[in-house]
């Protein structure tokens, strides 16, 4: 089988630099650790799914390896000789919390929330950030909000809870 060739990235580069200069900006000083992660922060690619990952490495697995795994897999199944799909956990019955930032950005809907409460209690994001324990004086929240810009992930952990309490209000 022979090798998939890769895209040239040139492309990309270019429509991130002039579309998304805030993320690019952040790819050149090595704030986001691949191009694939900005383009998905930008919303320009879809983030992998485990499958997808699953799948991927299925097909760069040797038979070897794959005969192997294979071999794993039925060892580790029912004793009642079902398949070993019939194994695998159910979902879980209560809702995941919804993920508000892909990576260290904000996603659109998150934005449109935080503003939606911003209006309705009257704030400012100085004033969301000295409410989560941060320094009033903090812009980060500001230029994520405003341009997209990064946050750091204690941030985000803390604006996680924050909208959970203020959701209802």
């Amino acid at each position: 089988m022979s090798k998939k060739t890769k895209r040239d990235e040139t492309a990309d580069l270019q429509r991130l630099k002039l579309e998304f200069p805030d993320i690019h900006a952040d790819l050149m000083a090595g704030r986001v650790a691949s191009l694939r992660k900005a383009l998905v922060a930008a919303g320009l690619k879809e983030e992998r799914t485990r499958l997808d990952k699953l799948k991927n490495s299925w097909a760069k697995a040797s038979p070897t390896e794959r005969e192997t795994f294979l071999k794993w897999l039925s060892s580790n199944g029912p004793e009642d000789g079902a398949a070993p799909q019939a194994r695998i956990d159910p979902p879980l019955a209560t809702p995941q919390a919804h993920a508000i930032a892909s990576g260290r950005y904000l996603l659109p809907e998150t934005i449109a929330e935080i503003r939606a409460i911003m209006n309705r209690r009257r704030m400012r994001a100085n004033d969301i950030m000295a409410e989560m324990g941060f320094a009033g004086d903090d812009l980060s929240l500001t230029r994520a909000l405003s341009k997209g810009a990064s946050l750091r992930l204690s941030v985000i952990a803390a604006l996680e809870t924050w909208l959970r309490n203020n959701a209802a209000d």
